[in-house]
């Protein structure tokens, strides 16, 4: 109820996009012994007038249920987009990090959110050089990284925070190991990405305006696939004025490895 409260007000003040941040949103409700809760909290903001996108960020792939991905698919304001926070697809690995799920989880659950919502969008984000990871379980990340190809992915060299378990384990991984690595794998994403992004080059995109670039006089908006302030825009010239919280049809004419060009459709 608090949330609901808290998106009406939201939409009268004008906001036409709301994004659920939670580490683990599919876990919403188990505190108070109702499992499966984000599903009905998104039935019920489908419901709020003004809200146009609802955005879920985060959903671990082993927690993904049918019910889950139903509740995406019949709230048409809940956009395609999904942030499956992995790590990693070695079971070894995933089990060194005290993640629940494996590979087999992990895959699953991307096969069918894929065939449940065509043309959704997948980020994810990974580690690589976790201590105790093998050559051959970072060959296995880079072909997985490879045969998935996320829209979407970030990945970071693995770093020891103080007084953590990782930290003090053996297998510690020297930092110019772990930058090559991570390196490598955000080239192999490079090249998807790069290719993902010229596909979209002739098409028609529903865009949010978010506001103007002052510098390049160039209006800065996204479409569902694209959270704000973790993924790009598409960049619009207009020389009708746009306005922020309005929605457009832009024609993309350009595009670069983060970034879609293009103009308003009239």
């Amino acid at each position: 109820a608090d949330c609901v409260a808290e998106a009406r007000w939201l939409a009268g003040e004008g906001v036409r996009e709301l994004i659920l941040v939670a580490q683990d949103p599919t876990a919403y409700g188990e505190d108070w012994g109702k499992p499966g809760a984000i599903c009905e909290l998104l039935d019920r903001l489908q419901e709020i007038d003004g809200i146009r996108w609802i955005r879920v960020l985060y959903a671990y792939p082993e927690r993904i249920s049918d019910e889950f991905i139903a509740a995406l698919v019949r709230n048409t304001k809940v956009v395609p987009y999904l942030d499956l926070p992995i790590q990693h697809c070695d079971d070894a690995v995933l089990k060194a990090m005290n993640r629940r799920g494996g590979r087999k989880e992990i895959e699953d659950a991307i096969a069918r959110l894929r065939a449940a919502i065509p043309g959704i969008t997948l980020r994810t984000t990974l580690i690589a050089g976790f201590p105790g990871e093998t050559e051959e379980q970072f060959e296995d990340l880079c072909n997985f990284v490879k045969e998935v190809r996320f829209d979407r992915l970030g990945c970071f060299a693995y770093s020891a925070e103080e007084n953590t378990v990782a930290a003090k384990m053996d297998g510690q991984i020297d930092q110019e190991t772990k930058d090559r690595r991570a390196e490598l794998v955000m080239q192999i994403q490079t090249g998807i990405m790069a290719q993902k992004q010229a596909e979209k080059v002739g098409q028609t995109v529903h865009v949010l305006c978010d506001g103007i670039d002052e510098e390049s006089g160039l209006y800065l908006c996204r479409t569902t696939g694209d959270a704000p302030e973790v993924d790009g825009n598409v960049c619009v010239s207009s020389e009708e004025p746009l306005y922020p919280g309005q929605f457009y049809d832009v024609l993309v004419d350009d595009s670069d490895l983060y970034d879609l060009y293009g103009t308003v459709v009239k």
